[in-house]
């Protein structure tokens, strides 16, 4: 009872904002499984794909992350071969190694580092930290632009749901 609760209690401030900011953002989707054109679009890969909380202006960045896989040049000097997570909180940069396996749809992330940037709100980047941390297990739902991932911690409980951001270079 008192895991739950203090889970609960650790992710309220966080979850709150994530439903909010994912049903706004919902809303200016393009149909379940098409892009603009009306053509199905594929479903986004968990690596290569920037995951975040909701869309935001230009004036606010929105936590999200990215799996990147090591570079020609990380392999060639023999360093960690590992998926990495680069990505931020709202407020600071993360970085961090992962181990994936896709076909038992398990994530282990972590121990994630960051920057050390004055936040307005420290207690919600800290728990974006932390939550990642717990994340045990993935899920991806639909398609294209209206994709969306779920992460659950060893239990099953649901900690975050994220939407494809769109390509940078697009």
């Amino acid at each position: 009872m008192s895991v739950t609760v203090r889970r609960l209690s650790r992710y309220t401030s966080v979850g709150f904002a994530i439903s909010l900011l994912a049903g706004c953002a919902a809303m200016t989707q393009h149909p379940q499984g098409s892009d603009s054109s009306g053509a199905a679009a594929p479903a986004p890969a968990l690596v290569g794909t920037q995951w975040s909380f909701s869309a935001t202006d230009a004036s606010e960045e929105a936590a999200n992350f990215l799996l990147q896989p090591p570079s020609q040049q990380q392999l060639a000097d023999e360093e960690d071969d590992r998926l990495r997570l680069v990505g931020s909180n709202g407020c600071n940069r993360l970085m961090g190694p992962v181990v994936l396996d896709e076909s038992r749809q398990t994530l282990d992330i972590g121990p994630l580092a960051s920057t050390m940037k004055m936040c307005p709100n420290p207690e919600q980047s800290n728990a974006f930290n932390r939550m990642l941390e717990d994340v045990a297990s993935y899920q991806i739902i639909g398609s294209g632009e209206s994709a969306r991932l779920r992460v659950m911690d060893d239990t099953g409980y649901l900690l975050a749901t994220f939407m494809p951001l769109a390509d940078p270079a697009e």
